[in-house]
């Protein structure tokens, strides 16, 4: 008597079966999942190409200071127009 892998394991062999459907046909799931994928590739390609390093030395600040020029409101300067509440 021999024992094949589905009798054994039926959780894998659903596992199997799912994925060779999944590679069978197009599915909407499918084609989201590749989208995703590829998008993300591109996004972490840009990060690591453009804003991993700065271009020069000189150019880093530290977090506290670059915090301070971001989170800072700046004051709003008066109308200088007519006024319209008399």
């Amino acid at each position: 008597m021999t024992i094949t892998l589905n009798d054994r394991n039926p959780r894998r062999a659903a596992l199997r079966t799912r994925l060779a459907g999944w590679l069978r046909g197009p599915t909407f799931r499918r084609d989201i999942v590749i989208v995703l994928a590829i998008k993300f590739a591109l996004l972490m390609v840009l990060k690591y190409t453009f804003f991993n390093h700065p271009q020069a030395e000189n150019m880093s600040l530290p977090p506290e200071q670059v915090a301070q020029a971001l989170l800072s409101v700046p004051a709003s300067h008066p109308s200088q127009g007519d006024q319209h509440a008399r």
